[in-house]
């Protein structure tokens, strides 16, 4: 495909929580049009506010119709970005029927199983279609990945990576977040921790933590892709951590309690939780503020003597929501511009680096900086 030609892209999600986002970005960029695709395409106008239609088609595409396949291969898209999670649980049959219409296909996964198997579930078929297909494609681990490949260097021996997310309160959720969040509330998954692989539990035991920029938080661990991808990525590691810190210590302090209680066998109904809790947080969103943060830590040795570094994000004005569709959008504005994307399945890993990252971040006035031990740079 030619920048000549343009790209057909569509966004499945497309008026959702991020998927509007994308939307928006794909549809201001020249030679690119956008179809906005789901179950209620109705709906799309009153999700979209201020983008320019002109270049958006808005389509009915239900990926649980038996008629997904047909009706995906009559848009003639050449690239299909799924934004429909939550992702935990999901199948690969959206990726397939994409690769199988002559598609690329990216999505913005964050769960941990579904992307840590994609390449090898998908990439004979996606390399016998001569496309690419490329999951997690959002903060993690396309972000962090990038963040710890830019500052890997710094160290002769990287022994620990330690990542947190820290939302802005009153940041607008998606109903597959809340869910994704919540199904592994409670549960235990694997932690590389300390060169031997440990159980810990989701959402339990929340730990003070520092940025940059915004007030200290609780954190508490999450299960996501990071855990296995830079494990496999930077061997010998000895730790890998990634936690997310709520800006408000009641709702970490709750999301604990509950934890606890599915932890002892309570048989809470989390799925069904999940609108009751997105309707209770929001009743505190006046006591938080509009900044939401991010901080990669990592610690190791350089010349025989022990070193930290700080990468510390900050984005004001409730920007937060954009960050998780920049590897996305940038992936398909590199496919407009007549750039190949990677023949096979991928992880979102290695795939895009700090500095096209941090080219978005300047069009939403969201910061970074890093620190080494202690010392801004």
């Amino acid at each position: 495909m030619s920048q000549q030609e343009g790209c057909r892209v569509v966004v499945l999600g497309g008026y959702g929580h991020f998927g509007a986002r994308i939307v928006r970005a794909l549809a201001a960029t020249p030679g690119i049009s956008v179809i906005a695709a789901g179950r209620h395409p109705q709906r799309a106008a009153a999700n979209l506010p201020g983008v320019e239609m002109a270049p958006v088609q808005c389509r009915r595409l239900d990926t649980a119709a038996a008629t997904f396949a047909a009706d995906l291969r009559a848009t003639g898209a050449d690239l299909v970005i799924h934004t429909a999670g939550p992702f935990q649980g999901q199948d690969y049959g959206v990726a397939r029927a994409c690769l199988e219409a002559g598609m690329h296909y990216i999505d913005l996964a964050d769960g941990r199983d579904f992307v840590r198997d994609f390449p090898a579930q998908l990439d004979a078929m996606a390399r016998r279609h001569g496309r690419s297909a490329i999951s997690g494609a959002s903060t993690l681990p396309a972000l962090s990945g990038a963040v710890v490949d830019a500052l890997r260097d710094r160290f002769d021996v990287l022994q620990s990576i330690d990542i947190v997310i820290a939302p802005a309160q009153a940041t607008p959720l998606g109903m597959a977040t809340v869910r994704a969040v919540l199904s592994y509330c409670g549960q235990p998954f694997r932690c590389w921790i300390d060169g031997r692989w440990q159980p810990v539990v989701g959402w339990a035991d929340p730990q003070p933590v520092t940025f940059a920029r915004i007030a200290p938080r609780l954190a508490s661990p999450c299960d996501v892709p990071d855990h296995d991808l830079l494990v496999q990525r930077h061997p010998g590691v000895s730790t890998v951590r990634f936690r997310a810190a709520l800006e408000l210590p009641l709702l970490s302090r709750c999301l604990a309690a509950l934890a606890w209680l599915r932890r002892r066998g309570l048989p809470l109904p989390m799925a069904a939780l999940a609108g009751a809790f997105a309707r209770a947080g929001r009743c505190f969103d006046r006591f938080g503020t509009d900044l939401g943060g991010m901080r990669v830590t990592l610690r190791g040795q350089r010349e025989g003597v022990a070193h930290r570094v700080h990468w510390d994000l900050t984005a004001p004005m409730l920007h937060g929501p954009e960050i998780p569709t920049f590897a996305a959008v940038l992936l398909a504005r590199r496919l407009a511009r007549g750039e190949p994307l990677p023949v096979g399945a991928h992880a979102c890993l290695g795939l895009l680096d700090l500095p096209e990252f941090e080219a978005e971040f300047a069009r939403w006035q969201i910061d970074s900086q890093v620190s080494w031990a202690g010392t801004a740079t």
